[in-house]
């Protein structure tokens, strides 16, 4: 049998080949390595930036997230009258702040309405505050206390009531002008609290160390506290009794006229002292805001000029005694009017007086004599005489917002010689209040004038400081002095039928104040017109005098400003004049000469 040869149908084994894993291409892989050494780059160049070149910058503003100090407010000083009673102090109120972080965001417009309904600030306001991106803010500031008490009682999150100092003023409106008021960041703005106020406010303290955001002291950090500087206590001039006195009649005279304005000033010649200076109208420096920036802001008694009028022809007569020229016996002819420069020239009702002295012309008030006394003067010694006497500048007084008066002197472009004619009579000049009785207090203290001030001690942690009175100048002579105020005995009597006419029956002349020899002029002022000319309807009525004349204690100045009813305003001022020297000299306790009674006065 044929051999069969066998094949294997299996087939040889097989190797399965894996395909190759794909490669990076290279220029792929060059990006890749050039990012990554830039991000390496920036990075370095940024942790150089940060950690070397800005690091004291960046730990400075991170510091100060946490260090920033607390700041303590210092006790503004107080005020008190001549009395010892306090007419401004600080008083502690709460106030409320927000720390913004910490006020939920959903709720932020729900807080500012219950803030709002508590406090009646707008909504608007406190949300806007609510959102800033500060870590402390301040809502409202002085709450009431049973406004704070309501805020304590919602317990709003991040809400804080924090005390803080707040001016007030406990006797109101009293003295209101020469206490001043402060605003709402603690500045002075008018009267003391504005000239003083850097003595007023002290130096603010600080607690140094690490707070959390809501302004808590970290209490593993170091703290350091500097304490505040409180500010010195200052202590006036002004008597409360006087200024009372002042402010009263003011008031009534005020009403009864229906007037515009008005001022009195009480003031000490032999120290310059002022004693009182009250004026109308009134006004509260707790509620400074709710009154026109034209008064709380000026006080009329320095702040205001206005045309003297008659009260002026003391100073006329100052300077006619002063030339040499003119003696006490020395007369004119008033025929009641005269023709000057092409201007008629009169009294004020026109009437003829004949031959007049300077005592004359004081007497009858007038305006025609003073003017001839002007001529024989001359322009450069009445001048020199105004300039002696401070007319022109100011007084120098420790109260914000003096004004220096308007005088054009010889020489000087605004000069003519009907302008000196009629300066004479208190026209074309003009002062304030306190000049006109700064002036009149030097011929009160024999011709000395002493500096005016409303501050007579300032006390620090117990250190006081008083005032010593400074002498500002000697405009005339001792003789001068006196013998003027001898002729203002006679005008002040002159106008005692005011009061004591209707009350006894007699019309002539009397002791304006019985009992006392008194001085005093009167003065009915004209209105400058802005467009030009006077006011033909109304006048400021004014006097200006001396009480006691022999042992002078009070220069007094009454003006009231366009009185209703007497608008010569005479019959409205000398009541007031007599009322406020009356009460003075019955405060001082300053006996009576019971010779100087006319018949029918008590």
């Amino acid at each position: 049998m044929a051999a069969t040869t066998r094949r294997s149908t299996s087939s040889a084994p097989t190797t399965t080949i894996t395909p190759p894993v794909g490669r990076l291409a290279s220029w792929r892989l060059h990006v890749l390595l050039l990012i990554c050494l830039t991000m390496v780059v920036v990075i370095a160049v940024r942790l150089v930036d940060l950690q070397v070149v800005r690091s004291y910058e960046l730990a400075s503003k991170a510091r100060l997230e946490v260090e920033t100090p607390t700041l303590l407010a210092p006790r503004r000083g107080q005020i008190t009258d001549a009395k010892g009673i306090v007419l401004a102090m600080d008083v502690e109120r709460q106030s409320l702040f927000a720390v913004p972080p910490q006020v939920p965001v959903e709720r932020k417009a729900e807080i500012a309405l219950l803030v709002a309904g508590a406090t009646g600030v707008p909504a608007e306001s406190i949300l806007s505050a609510l959102r800033s991106d500060r870590q402390w803010v301040r809502l409202v500031r002085w709450l009431e206390p049973e406004v704070a008490e309501q805020l304590a009682a919602l317990d709003l999150p991040g809400l804080r009531l924090v005390y803080e100092p707040m001016r007030f003023y406990p006797q109101g409106m009293t003295a209101a002008y020469v206490v001043g008021a402060i605003n709402l960041n603690g500045e002075g703005i008018s009267g003391i609290e504005a000239f003083y106020d850097q003595v007023l406010r002290g130096s603010e303290g600080k607690i140094e160390g690490e707070f959390d955001p809501a302004r808590n002291p970290i209490a593993t950090s170091l703290s350091r506290t500097l304490p505040p500087q409180d500010g010195a206590d200052l202590q006036l001039t002004i008597d409360p009794f006087i200024q009372q006195v002042a402010e009263r009649e003011l008031k009534q005279a005020i009403d009864e006229q229906n007037a515009d304005g008005g001022s009195i000033l009480v003031l000490d010649p032999r120290t310059g002292a002022i004693l009182a200076m009250a004026n109308w109208p009134f006004f509260d420096p707790n509620r400074w805001q709710d009154y026109p920036p034209e008064v709380y802001g000026r006080n009329p008694a320095i702040g205001t000029v206005y045309e003297p009028g008659s009260t002026f022809k003391m100073i006329t007569a100052s300077a006619a005694l002063s030339s040499g020229a003119v003696t006490t016996t020395t007369t004119v002819d008033d025929p009641g009017w005269v023709v000057r420069y092409g201007n008629t020239l009169r009294n004020f009702d026109g009437a003829p007086h004949g031959a007049l002295t300077l005592g004359g012309m004081l007497y009858y008030s007038s305006n025609v004599a003073a003017l001839q006394f002007n001529e024989l003067t001359g322009p450069e010694v009445f001048y020199r005489t105004l300039t002696r006497f401070g007319f022109g500048q100011p007084t120098g007084v420790d109260l914000a917002g003096e004004e220096s008066g308007i005088v054009n002197f010889y020489g000087s472009p605004g000069y003519n010689p009907l302008t000196f004619l009629v300066n004479a009579y208190g026209q074309a000049i003009s002062v304030t209040p306190l000049q006109l009785v700064q002036a009149a207090a030097a011929i009160a203290n024999d011709g000395v004038m002493m500096q005016p001030y409303v501050v007579q001690r300032i006390c620090r942690n117990g250190d006081c400081v008083q005032t010593t009175p400074r002498v500002a100048g000697t405009p005339i002579e001792p003789e001068v002095a006196r013998a003027v105020r001898e002729m203002l005995v006679d005008s002040a009597n002159h106008y005692a039928p005011v009061i004591w006419g209707p009350r006894t029956g007699n019309w002539s002349d009397q002791w304006l104040v019985p009992g006392y020899r008194v001085a005093a002029k009167t003065g009915t002022a004209s209105i400058p017109l802005s467009g030009g000319g006077y006011d033909p309807t109304y006048t400021i009525g004014s006097v200006l005098g001396i009480a006691p004349v022999d042992d002078p204690r009070f220069v007094v100045l009454v003006k009231i400003d366009r009185p209703k009813k007497d608008t010569l305003g005479v019959l409205t001022a000398i009541p007031v004049y007599y009322n406020v020297v009356d009460q003075l000299l019955r405060y001082i306790h300053l006996p009576p000469d019971r010779t100087l009674v006319s018949p029918g006065q008590p």
